[in-house]
């Protein structure tokens, strides 16, 4: 699917390397007030008393991005006593309160209500109105954060003053060149986001894609079957309406289910140590190897417990609303073992173990493994034996492959968009030290595409 982050990242790479070769910017090394004014105005200091207004605290922020779904109008009377900084379109906010988190937005356009922050910002008002977004992306730089982090106090809640928040110094080159970096880096950040809503709508149609092709399949033509137009070609079962070639049978008549071997203090020494995967290793479609421990299996348990290529591991033992993660094991075979948190399922000569993911996968996000689950004190157990009679819709074999290339189509397109905004977002950091440092300058007819 072709959208803007191809050509935004193309934009930005010529940025880069246009503005590296130009040498440094010229600028000076300022006092943040040089820029703006700290914290200019608090509720009840002007002759402007709102009956009510909209209130921002630190929740309201995430690097940068304001949740105003969140933030609640409110009065003078039940406003919390918090509530004191008058905020304005143009005005930054700096987190005094755990300043790392960077929790820092801009008020770009005007609002509903007037606004009112919490103290737990400073507010800075740029004197020159070009000034805002250049100071907004000053805020998330390394400049400013090891300043913040010099200044902090307190270890469970560190925080900076508004004494702190005027002894910043900044980089600061012509306004000219202010106003272009803050609106070069303002488009990059709206190349980013329509990337990431470009994934976001991508996974959409790939949740409807899968269940379409797990309850329609695809024909012999390669079309995907259509109960509306040729009903004749389905047939009713216990999961639902069907294609007639299609067969409905136990989780276990379509492969092997084995739960892994018990931890026990007896297994942690011995000749035969190997490595097993746990459900700590297993997540949804990948396993992570970065930490992985190791007990005793005899060769007689490692043919048992041995992992062999293809082999789809499930989260046995998880909180209700994972419990069935599942992800393919593609290591070296007998390479690993696996713990009895975990199942097996081990695909016979009638499944094709991507069609089995797929199906466990659409399984977890549909909540079926948590309506068979068992739910203890604090964990759900799905049951080896709960899951090995699960009804399972087995389509024929060249089938259950077109179905996995159909999901595998959608998955590449994901992942490249995915590794466009990677991109993207690699060129965005370093382009964006760069220039709010002054180790380069951005030419003034550099615009994004």
């Amino acid at each position: 699917m072709e959208d803007g982050s191809s050509l935004a990242i193309l934009g930005a790479s010529q940025a880069l390397t246009e503005a590296a070769a130009l040498g440094s910017a010229h600028g000076v090394d300022c006092p943040i007030t040089d820029i703006c004014s700290v914290n200019p105005e608090s509720l009840g200091s002007g002759s402007e008393q709102p009956a009510q207004f909209r209130y921002l605290d630190i929740s309201s922020i995430n690097q940068g991005v304001i949740d105003w779904s969140v933030t609640r109008v409110c009065s003078r009377v039940d406003a919390p006593s918090r509530a004191q900084r008058v905020v304005r379109p143009g005005d930054v906010l700096l987190s005094t309160v755990r300043p790392g988190l960077k929790a820092h937005g801009i008020i770009r356009t005007p609002v509903d209500l007037p606004l009112v922050a919490s103290t737990g910002f400073a507010v800075l008002r740029p004197h020159q109105e070009s000034d805002s977004a250049y100071l907004f992306h000053q805020l998330f730089g390394n400049a400013v954060a090891s300043q913040l982090r010099a200044r902090e106090v307190g270890s469970n809640y560190p925080a900076v003053n508004e004494q702190d928040v005027e002894a910043l110094r900044l980089y600061a080159p012509p306004a000219i060149q202010r106003e272009h970096i803050g609106a070069f880096l303002d488009h990059m950040d709206e190349a980013i986001q329509q990337s990431n809503a470009v994934i976001v709508k991508l996974k959409q149609i790939r949740i409807g894609l899968l269940h379409d092709l797990l309850t329609r399949g695809i024909d012999e033509n390669g079309d995907v079957r259509d109960p509306g137009t040729k009903p004749e070609h389905f047939d009713h079962t216990p999961l639902g309406r069907l294609p007639k070639q299609w067969t409905v049978l136990l989780v276990e008549e379509a492969g092997q289910v084995r739960l892994g071997r018990q931890r026990s203090p007896a297994h942690e020494a011995g000749s035969h140590i190997r490595p097993y995967l746990r459900v700590a290793n297993v997540f949804d479609g990948y396993i992570d190897y970065t930490d992985v421990l190791s007990m005793n299996f005899d060769p007689a348990e490692q043919k048992i417990y041995g992992l062999e290529p293809d082999d789809i591991l499930l989260n046995e033992g998880q909180s209700l609303e994972l419990v069935g993660r599942s992800a393919v094991y593609r290591g070296d075979p007998g390479a690993f073992c696996f713990q009895n948190t975990l199942i097996r399922f081990r695909c016979n000569s009638r499944s094709v173990p991507d069609y089995c993911q797929a199906v466990f996968h659409h399984w977890l996000h549909t909540g079926r493994f948590t309506r068979v689950a068992k739910q203890t004190t604090s964990v759900a157990h799905l049951g080896a034996d709960r899951f090995a009679k699960m009804p399972f819709p087995l389509p024929p074999i060249q089938e259950q492959e077109r179905i996995v290339q159909g999901i595998r189509a959608c998955d590449d397109t994901i992942r490249a968009e995915e590794d466009g905004a990677k991109k993207l977002r690699n060129l965005r950091a370093g382009l964006s030290k760069d220039l709010l440092s002054g180790r380069v300058t951005l030419p003034l007819d550099m615009t994004m595409p």
